[in-house]
């Protein structure tokens, strides 16, 4: 079964990463910086292990990410 995480929690998974407190600041930069290369996150919902590589691209830390997915989402990144 695949999981979606919505363009909001996506959102509030930026703002954790970047260590901010705008999520619509810290997608606009994620957006600016990577979009072209890795695509744009909260224009639609993804499935949770697309966005989890699209943030581990992005030279994220992989224990920062499902941490933050988990707690935002409460689902666990299953890779297969």
């Amino acid at each position: 079964m695949i999981t979606y995480i919505t363009p909001q929690d996506q959102m509030l998974v930026i703002e954790k990463l970047y260590r901010s407190n705008d999520s619509i600041t810290s997608t606009r930069k994620f957006n600016d910086t990577f979009g072209t290369e890795i695509g744009k996150i909260a224009e639609k919902s993804l499935p949770i292990n697309d966005f989890y590589r699209m943030l581990v691209n992005a030279k994220f830390l992989r224990y920062r990410i499902k941490e933050y997915i988990q707690e935002i989402t409460g689902e666990t990144i299953e890779l297969y």
